[in-house]
């Protein structure tokens, strides 16, 4: 086998392990089926303990990421009240469209002035409102990339992220809470994960991979990790207005740590539900009902959701890798568009591509 024919034998049989080993029956996984995803699914050097080891440090240092920066913001109050005020902040309710649509326009401003990615196609994304659909309905919206849209008759690849908007008819708890979820410094951080430079622009890369099981198969460890990666990325870069967005981007990475410690421990028997409902509710700051809907989730779905913080881990770790490697050389841009470019599979492969002939 050639090196490219290789790499994908060892991707397809990473997807074939996750559909023989993840449950579809609501049972838990246990912790040797786990630690086999998390080594043969996934290619990551932990079992389900060292992962439960892994995860708390990583949330415990992010806590004091949060408490370090809420000093510099406003000494008298704690991390907590600081998000808690700032998710009181948000645009008109009537305009929840229109303020999403000007996020994503400055965010793909942002990308081409720092010159964080090449975008060599010709596209487009829409801000639009969501249509309801017969059965369960996403709480905030979702993002249908240009893959599932036939291109404009120039040959524009059209992308969507449609917004479930504000109802009138709701009655005043239900907007209360909606609009706590539609702050702006929410919507500034997920911005950048959902579009630019985010799923939309990694959804393109993986249209035109000219390997065929890259452009038609993924895995979350990539594709959720690299959308929280562009969280930090942007961060870093200086979109964010202020430190307050940089405070709920911080509350929005502690949610993705507590991902990983409630996935491994419900999964493997570390924790119960009401231990992880606990967990969101009282150390990151969820509503009781949102986080509910959350564990939920992440029951039906083992696995999954340890995808968007150990995915940005592992691409932040190639970042340094390579940082160190090129030296002088080194540029963001490069970097993602070679990451981007070989496509969407476990970090282990895509580290081999990357550094090969370096």
């Amino acid at each position: 086998l050639s090196f490219d024919e290789d790499i994908d034998r060892r991707f397809a049989e990473t997807i074939l392990v996750g559909r023989m080993v993840n449950r579809r029956d609501g049972a838990l996984l246990g912790e040797e089926a786990y630690t086999r995803i998390l080594r043969e699914q996934y290619l990551l050097p932990y079992d389900a303990a060292e992962l439960w080891e892994y995860a708390g440090a990583q949330f415990d240092g992010t806590v004091r990421e949060l408490q370090a920066l809420a000093k510099t913001i406003d000494p008298s109050k704690t991390w907590r009240q600081i998000a808690d005020e700032d998710k009181q902040k948000h645009p008109e309710p009537a305009r929840m469209i229109e303020a999403h649509a000007e996020i994503v326009a400055k965010a793909r401003a942002h990308l081409i002035e720092k010159d964080l990615i090449t975008i060599p196609w010709k596209e487009s994304l829409e801000v639009v409102t969501r249509k309801q659909t017969p059965g369960a309905n996403p709480y905030y919206g979702d993002f249908s990339g240009a893959a599932s849209h036939p291109p404009a008759a120039d040959g524009t690849l059209r992308a969507e992220l449609r917004i479930n908007p504000f109802r009138p008819e709701w009655d005043d708890d239900y907007k209360r809470n909606w609009l706590l979820e539609h702050d702006w410094g929410y919507i500034y951080v997920t911005m950048p994960h959902e579009t630019y430079g985010g799923h939309h622009v990694q959804g393109l890369y993986q249209m035109h991979n000219p390997r065929v099981l890259r452009q038609k198969q993924g895995t979350p460890l990539f594709s959720e990790g690299w959308g929280l990666y562009n969280e930090q990325l942007f961060q870093e870069t200086g979109f964010f207005p202020d430190e307050r967005v940089h405070l709920r981007q911080l509350q929005l990475r502690l949610w993705r740590n507590a991902r990983v410690i409630y996935d491994v421990g419900l999964q493997t028997g570390r924790m119960t539900r009401e231990d992880a409902i606990r967990l969101m509710t009282e150390k990151v700051g969820f509503l009781r009902w949102a986080a509910e809907l959350e564990v939920d989730s992440a029951l039906a779905r083992p696995a999954y959701f340890i995808g968007y913080f150990m995915g940005m881990s592992e691409i932040l770790k190639m970042r340094d890798e390579y940082r160190a490697r090129r030296g002088d050389a080194f540029t963001l841009k490069e970097f993602h568009d070679r990451l981007l470019a070989i496509g969407s599979m476990p970090p282990a492969l895509v580290r081999e591509v990357l550094l090969r002939d370096m």
